[in-house]
């Protein structure tokens, strides 16, 4: 009996996009902050944690959120 090689695990991203809603600013914040703020504030369980642009005085959301907001009617 052959032993079956073991496929490589896919990497698990660190970090989520986040998008202003206003100026469009991209920008990589890491898991640990996020899961540290989720700690410190939960919020609305519906939503996701949110930041403020250092651009603008607009709301940082995750790339995903923002695309399935704009989707949805």
């Amino acid at each position: 009996m052959r032993l079956r090689k073991q496929r490589p695990l896919l990497p698990v991203p660190c970090s989520c996009l986040y998008q202003c809603e206003q100026c469009g600013t991209q920008e990589q914040i890491p898991k640990d902050v996020i899961a540290y703020f989720d700690a410190v504030d939960p919020g609305e369980p519906d939503r996701p944690a949110t930041f403020q642009c250092t651009c603008c005085p607009g709301i940082m959301y995750p790339e995903q959120y923002l695309r399935a907001k704009r989707v949805t009617p």
